[in-house]
Parts: structure tokens; C-alpha cells; sequence
């Protein structure tokens, strides 16, 4: 995917060095899709260890988020950033194997966005720990933060606060440029389309997407669904992770138990009507806003920041946690024909996180 660059912003002197070494799913997703909206205004340098879709100045490093595989390429990247001089610096989420060079990044303008505040129910104590420690660092080293709601804001240690910006979430219109209605998509099973174009004659079709961790609240879609019609209603689980705890039965529930390349991924939404979210907790959620890219309404509950996205009644329903009655009772209603077309129709006209609304918030940002 190519641009024709504009002349960079002139209230930067330098590019903007940006980095993210986590190369798959969401993280990546987000990465790409902010550089697509920054790209065309500002100098940027692209930092990954993953190829990427966008023709932007960059460098691929080999370097594990987590591991020290490849360690010896953080010499490369503090080379790059020294020749380069940047405006800013912006990194994506917590990337442990920078730790050694956050005192490097203390002495230019260094900006890193954090999707979450608090650890997710049933993360490990070692990730715990490790977040409490990340967010000191951030105090030390990283001079402005960026989140994405008003309610991680809120969420994250007092002396934090005042450095905190709330930046619009990036819209994913990059991943969904081969998006289709469900109408379009192959129908499941051999159930032929009505040619009206209508739910009516094919199973209504709930897509859980990601990977499949306790806080996601999968128990509870998989009980409204055993309250469900199954000749009505059919379920997709697409994801890797642990099923063996999972009550899982009937021939409308379809699992896809693996990490789900890119290139499956646009299938997978378009063939879907709506996308659930029953989480038990969250600060926000990158499938919410993939899931409005590939036009879809969401039923998610009433948790952290989702009810900054999710619209009830507009771009979708929203409920509150736990209750497999109010997830039954909101799929049955989100299933009607003429519910499900005028949700979709509002999905269609809402206009997420333009690329041009994140691009100007951004420089202001690191401009600041």
C-alpha cells in the first residue's frame, strides 16, 4: 500500500520514531493502522521485527518483545535513533527488551501508548508484577503517555495522571479493505442466501474473536447459546488458547482453536453479523473497533471502556457482565431482521477515529 506524502508537518523538526515489536494480532494491527494515519503528514521511522503492509521509511530489527532473542539489535536500534535525532519517539505498549535503553529515550521527546492500566483477571503474578514495575519505569524515563479512554486515565497510579493524554482509538479501515456483508460472504453449512438479501433461510452468525483468556467471559456466550435456537443462531470461536474448561456443544458452534493469520481474519468477520464481547473486565478492546472496520455490530458489556465504543442501540447493545439471560436476550433482539439492518446501516456512517482525527491529536501530542 503506497502514499503520496505530503510535505511533513513543519511543527516537527525530525520523524517520528516509532516502534513495536509485538508482530501479530492486535498490537500489530494498531501499529500499522496509526502509521497508515500518520505517515502522510509527519517524517516517520518504522521500527518492527515483522514485515510490514505500509511502504514507510523503517527497519526491521530482530528482537523478541519478551525474550533476548536478538538482544545485540537494541545497539541497532539506539543507532538509529541517534542518527536520526527525532522529534519524538513513540512506543507501543510495554516491550520488556527496551527496558536497557529507556534512559536513552528520557533524553529525546519520548511518548508510549498503554492499552491497559491495571493487569486482566487471571493474569499471571509475574505479569503482574511486571506492569507495576513497567508503570515506575514510565514515571523514570518516558516523558508523555498516551491512552485511549478516559477511564484508563482514571485507572492508572496518581503521578502518572498528570502526563497522560487521551488519544482517539485508530480505526482499522486498513485490515477491512476486503470487507463484504455476510449476505455476500459464503453462506454457512449448505444453506443457500435468500436473494432478498434479508437473515431470513441462514443461520444468524456470532463471531468471538481472540485469543481466549478467563477475563473474556467465553462461559457465558457459550450458556446464552445453549438458550438459543440452534437451527437459528450459529457461533464461531476464532482463537488460540486453553478450551478444555469450556462446555462446548452442538453442531452450530464452530472453533478455529489456533492463532488466526491476517489473511483469515477478513473471512472470519465478513462472514459474521455481529461480534460479541462478554467480558468480565477490560479497559478497551482493538476487536471492537476491527469489528466496526469490517462494518459489524458488537454486543459487549457494560466494562471498563467498551461503553465508550459500543453505542447501545446505535452501533450495537450493550449488557452488563455475567449474565448469560441478558447475552441470550440481546443476541435474539440483535437478530431481527430489521434491528440487525439498521445497527449495521449505523455502522456503516459512523465515522471511528478518522485517520485525520488521530493524525492532528497525535502532533499535537508530540508537539506538546
Amino acid at each position: 500500500m503506497s502514499h503520496d506524502l505530503p510535505k511533513p508537518a513543519a511543527s516537527l523538526r525530525g520523524p517520528v520514531v516509532f516502534i513495536n515489536l509485538w508482530a501479530q494480532s492486535g498490537m500489530k494491527h494498531y501499529s500499522e493502522s496509526l502509521m497508515h494515519a500518520l505517515a502522510p503528514a509527519v517524517e516517520v521511522f518504522y521500527l518492527r521485527n515483522y514485515e510490514s503492509c505500509l511502504e514507510v521509511p523503517g527497519r526491521q530489527v530482530r528482537l523478541h518483545p519478551v525474550g533476548l532473542r536478538g538482544c545485540t539489535e537494541l545497539v541497532v536500534v539506539a543507532r538509529e535513533i541517534l542518527r536520526r535525532r527525532p522529534a519524538a519517539i513513540h512506543l507501543n505498549s510495554e516491550l520488556p527488551i527496551l527496558l536497557p535503553l529507556f534512559p536513552l529515550f528520557a533524553c529525546f521527546n519520548s511518548v508510549i501508548t498503554l492499552h491497559d492500566a491495571v493487569p486482566h483477571e487471571g493474569e499471571s503474578f509475574a505479569k503482574r508484577a511486571f506492569m507495576r514495575l513497567h508503570l515506575l519505569l514510565v514515571f523514570l524515563f518516558i516523558r508523555k503517555v498516551i491512552v485511549h479512554s478516559v477511564a484508563i486515565r482514571d485507572e492508572l497510579p496518581a503521578f502518572l495522571r498528570s502526563r497522560t493524554h487521551v488519544l482517539p482509538h485508530v480505526n482499522y479501515s486498513l485490515w477491512a479493505h476486503e470487507k463484504s456483508s455476510p449476505r455476500d460472504a459464503a453462506p454457512p453449512g449448505d444453506v443457500a442466501p435468500p436473494h432478498d438479501g434479508s437473515l431470513q433461510g441462514k443461520r444468524f452468525v456470532v463471531l468471538f474473536f481472540g485469543r481466549l483468556l478467563s477475563y473474556k467471559g467465553l462461559e457465558y456466550l457459550l450458556e446464552a447459546f445453549r438458550q438459543l435456537d440452534r437451527q437459528r443462531f450459529e457461533l464461531i470461536i476464532a482463537g488460540e488458547g486453553d478450551l478444555s474448561d469450556y462446555r462446548i456443544e452442538g453442531a452450530n458452534i464452530r472453533t478455529l482453536n489456533r492463532f488466526i493469520p491476517d489473511e483469515e481474519m477478513a473471512a472470519l468477520f465478513n462472514e459474521a453479523h455481529v461480534v460479541a464481547l462478554p467480558y468480565l473486565s477490560a479497559s478497551q478492546s482493538g476487536v471492537a473497533y476491527m469489528a466496526f472496520a469490517f462494518e459489524k455490530p458488537v454486543i459487549a458489556t457494560r466494562v471498563g471502556a467498551l461503553a465508550d465504543v459500543v453505542i447501545d442501540g446505535q452501533n450495537g447493545f450493550l449488557i452488563e457482565p455475567r449474565s448469560a439471560e441478558a447475552l441470550a436476550a440481546a443476541l435474539t433482539r440483535i437478530a431481527d431482521p430489521g434491528t440487525w439492518s439498521r445497527l449495521a446501516e449505523n455502522v456503516r456512517r459512523q465515522n471511528f477515529s478518522a485517520d485525520e482525527d488521530i493524525r492532528t491529536r497525535l502532533l499535537e501530542i508530540y508537539g506538546g
